[in-house]
């Protein structure tokens, strides 16, 4: 896809529901330099939120914490176990996401957890779904034309997420609810998206790592704890 020029400095409030304990891997690399690195052609602000237990609650609180500035024109959601890859300079893969000029724009990672992991493939499943067209549920987006880096999707996690401001100011409070086992609080804020006619869109260039735990067998074989 073609960038486009920016026409005004965005203004990013890059908002960090911290729920669990973090990498040293994260906060090296994804972390400190969002963070500590100015940029000069966009401004950013680090927004964290603690001692929250549900992540519902933490993302609703962050974002109404950004949009108390008047300068905020971006939210970025990062999540604590989401590391940015490609580009290696995460600043780099913001400033791509910002490029895109689209409501809502994300990266590429994969889910984790065991009804994402795919036993015949040794691998997990994107954390981007579609509809169900037959019926209920969501179908697991596999892949895409090849060349293409801008795909449209129904639902995505929000590991590295941006939107523009006007989406949250254009969908009443609150954004996020995850009061039932399944879907997540993602999933609800993609349907209200859905609902009020955004598009979502994932730029495959940017790829980043969803961090977990590993499980070695004694046979040799690593896999996670739940699987």
């Amino acid at each position: 896809m073609a960038w486009e020029i920016l026409r005004e400095t965005p203004h990013v409030k890059i908002c960090i529901p911290l729920i669990g304990e973090v990498t040293m891997e994260w906060a090296r690399t994804t972390f400190a330099p969002l963070d500590k690195i100015p940029q000069s052609d966009f401004e950013k602000q680090t927004l964290l939120s603690y001692g929250l237990k549900n992540l519902d609650t933490a993302r609703n609180e962050l974002v109404k914490d950004a949009l108390k500035d008047p300068k905020t024109t971006h939210i970025l959601f990062l999540d604590s176990d989401v590391i940015v890859e490609e580009p290696p300079d995460p600043n780099q893969a913001l400033r791509m996401l910002l490029a895109c000029n689209a409501e809502i724009a994300s990266g590429l990672y994969r889910a984790r957890g065991k009804a994402h992991y795919i036993p015949t493939e040794r691998t997990f499943s994107y954390a981007m779904w579609n509809k169900n067209p037959e019926g209920e549920g969501c179908l697991k987006v596999g892949g895409w034309t090849p060349g293409a880096n801008w795909i449209r999707v129904d639902f995505i996690g929000l590991g590295f997420c941006l939107i523009q401001r006007s989406v949250f100011e254009k969908i009443p409070s609150p954004w996020f609810k995850w009061d039932k086992p399944e879907p997540s609080e993602d999933f609800y804020f993609c349907e209200l998206l859905r609902q009020h006619g955004y598009e979502i869109r994932v730029l495959t260039d940017v790829k980043c790592a969803h961090v977990g735990m590993l499980k070695v067998r004694a046979d040799g074989t690593i896999t996670t704890p739940d699987i």
